[in-house]
């Protein structure tokens, strides 16, 4: 058991002047220092990956379809995943699944310097590095609770947000002059250098066991699963809430498809990268505030604020046609969703007992991500069979809606971006209106109080 009676370079002793392994919140940075890096070839390896698979089948579909195998087991796994994150001891799970997802790539990279690499094999395999992803992403969060004092939870959970949105932005850039500079193969063996420092820093850090019941072992896994639905259910501000908010979710999902129409319309390739890189932006600057800030005392204000007025910029975004007011619509959009993003996850972090972190986490994620495949869908059919015709020259809705959305190409879009924004802010006003949810943060208790190692490491 670790004593906290005194540290020397960022290394703990014991009392008896022996050094021990590293914990509480310094662990916390030292594992995402470690993460973000295999994180970061991940990025590389799977953006090199999209550009092979094009380029060696010639089509799209091929493309489609490692996406959808890269995602979809992952979300439909989800709850059985956070179970038995639950169960075991995180450590063990997160190094298996670490450890599992650089065998995935280490196969994919023997058969790619054999060349004989052929699609078939990536769908054969993505599957298992989703599995693993989600255990880790799940694995990762439900840690932040356990190591970071209840009164840093915010700055931690900006932190991440923080450093994995600099990496998705960042990534694709990286992995284009990687790509034409190192190869594939050069790709193949950084994500593997990440993996192996990622393993090292779990392997150096000691993690917080998790706590359980007696009666936690006398149930199945699905009976686990069921058990951390029916505590969600039990918490009618937090359940209400992500119930709402995964339908607002799933307009957010429908924009993203429709913003590369709405640009292409109206600008060029360039613009759409310049609006992209914005947007990147604004996700830096809000990252940061929430790291350096800590968000608002109410939680809920926290998210119900930012959501606010993203909807009311999706309202006004499409309506004029100037790519440099759109770039600046993006920017505000991608400050105000990490606050609400870090808010959200600090409100569960405390809402939800340690030992359903694993369950609450997973469901919370399957859900959500549920709604994003239909909203895709969904939106592409609206736009080419309803909303585009309807706002062609001639028609009576384009003359009624005209003078406002204008009329032609890519004005249904515009239309259907700004419906799906008018849709959220009605949706917000719901929870708003509703005191489970408007008062979550204060009417249900906190269920993590800080430990003793983790109160006198805060002070």
């Amino acid at each position: 058991m670790l004593i906290e009676s005194g540290t020397m370079h960022g290394i703990d002793y014991n009392k008896n002047s022996e050094p021990v392994m590293m914990s509480g919140v310094r662990v916390f940075y030292f594992l995402l220092a470690g993460q973000s890096l295999a994180f970061l070839g991940s990025v590389l390896t799977n953006f090199a990956l999209g550009v092979w698979a094009y380029k060696a089948g010639g089509n799209v579909t091929d493309f489609t379809l490692i996406a959808i195998a890269s995602t979809l087991p992952g979300i439909v796994f989800g709850p059985f995943i956070g179970t038995l994150i639950d169960r075991w001891q995180r450590k063990w799970v997160l190094l298996g699944a670490q450890s599992c997802t650089a065998l995935v790539i280490l196969f994919i990279a023997s058969l790619h310097w054999a060349r004989v690499l052929e699609v078939w094999h990536i769908l054969l395999v993505v599957p298992i590095a989703s599995l693993c992803g989600t255990t880790l992403q799940l694995g990762f969060t439900t840690l932040v609770a356990a190591l970071v004092p209840r009164d840093s939870l915010s700055r931690a959970n900006g932190a991440l947000g923080l450093v994995f949105g600099v990496v998705q932005l960042a990534g694709p850039l990286l992995a284009g002059l990687a790509l034409d500079s190192i190869g594939l193969d050069g790709i193949f063996v950084i994500n593997l250098v990440g993996f192996v420092v990622a393993l090292l820093t779990l392997f150096l850090s000691q993690l917080p066991a998790v706590p359980k019941k007696e009666s936690d072992e006398k149930l199945s896994l699905w009976q686990e699963v069921v058990e951390g639905y029916q505590f969600l259910k039990s918490k009618p501000g937090v359940l209400g809430g992500l119930y709402l908010f995964t339908l607002i979710w799933f307009n957010v999902s429908a924009v993203q498809v429709l913003i590369l129409p709405l640009v292409l319309s109206i600008g060029t390739s360039t613009d759409l990268g310049f609006i992209q890189s914005m947007a990147g932006v604004g996700t830096l600057i809000g990252g940061l505030l929430m790291v350096a800030w800590k968000g608002p005392e109410r939680k809920v204000f926290g998210i119900l604020v930012p959501s606010v007025l993203i909807a009311c910029v999706l309202i006004v975004m499409p309506i004029p046609t100037h790519i440099s007011w759109l770039a600046g619509c993006s920017v505000l959009i991608m400050i105000a969703a990490p606050i609400a993003t870090v808010c959200s996850q600090t409100l569960w972090q405390r809402k939800v007992p340690l030992r359903f972190h694993g369950r609450a986490f997973s469901l919370r994620n399957t859900i959500m991500k549920a709604a994003q495949p239909l909203a895709f869908l969904s939106a592409g059919l609206l736009a080419d069979h309803v909303f585009n015709p309807l706002m062609q020259s001639g028609s009576a809705v384009a003359e009624m809606l005209g003078s406002v959305w204008g009329r032609g190409e890519g004005r249904g879009v515009a239309l259907m971006i700004s419906l799906f924004g008018a849709i959220s802010l009605v949706m917000v006003i719901i929870a708003w209106l509703t005191p489970t949810i408007r008062r979550g943060d204060i009417d249900l208790p906190d269920e993590n109080l800080p430990t003793p190692s983790q109160t006198q490491e805060q002070n």
